[in-house]
């Protein structure tokens, strides 16, 4: 009986032994994975941080794309609805002598100053988009002005429209100022867009400048 209670204990011990060593090698097994985990941490916490440096260096970047692209285009409008190649080969002359025509000769007593226009977009149904560079600042925001004051043009009896010329990212910054600006008119409230995309508000002899829709929602409070 003593021996087989001896062989019965050894075969437990061995057992025990087995399992041990089962243990050992996870518990290593385990500690290890551990110390990878730890590192695949630190991997990508540091992936994590580097991509941000990356995503707020590309929106840096991407802002002064645009702020040159802003400044490139600043002194252009474009003219919509202009029949193909009534220009006659010299788009430049052509929108010199188009604007005062338009828009009124005793406006321009000077003249207009185009620097260079030229057509833009593939051929089709429809007229392509003009774009001219005009010298003057000044005289750009005149035609601007002008053109918003005598809505609708028409020209030869097509109709013809003059826009500012912005990328599309300022066109974008522009629009989400559209349901303030429908608030402002409602009530009567003197505003206007800064160039390229800021809210001017004048009430009660108060200026006021947004660079952001939700900074203006204060207006919500303004009476007529």
């Amino acid at each position: 009986m003593d021996f087989s209670m001896n062989a019965r204990f050894n075969s437990l011990e061995a057992s025990l032994s087995g399992v041990q060593s089962t243990l050992t090698a996870n518990t290593s097994h385990i500690a290890d994975l551990e110390e990878a985990s730890t590192d695949y941490e630190h991997c990508i916490s540091h992936l994590e941080q580097l991509c941000s440096c990356l995503s707020q260096e590309n929106m840096s970047l991407k802002a002064k794309v645009t702020d040159l692209e802003v400044r490139s285009r600043r002194q252009n409008i474009k003219i919509t609805g202009l029949p193909e190649n009534i220009e006659k080969g010299n788009p430049t002359r052509f929108v010199s002598e188009l604007l005062p025509s338009l828009l009124g000769e005793s406006n321009f007593l000077r003249g207009v100053k185009v620097d260079r226009a030229h057509r833009i977009g593939p051929i089709g149904n429809k007229p392509r988009v003009m774009i001219a560079r005009i010298h003057h600042d000044s005289i750009k925001t005149e035609i601007l002005c002008l053109s918003r004051g005598q809505s609708p043009l028409s020209f030869d009896g097509d109709r013809i429209s003059i826009f500012p010329d912005f990328p599309v990212e300022v066109s974008t910054q522009r629009k989400q100022f559209d349901s303030v600006r429908e608030k402002l008119r409602a009530k009567g409230i003197k505003y206007g867009l800064l160039y390229p995309a800021h809210l001017i508000l004048t009430h009660e002899k108060t200026k006021k400048i947004f660079s952001f829709p939700q900074e203006a929602s204060y207006i919500d409070s303004l009476s007529p």
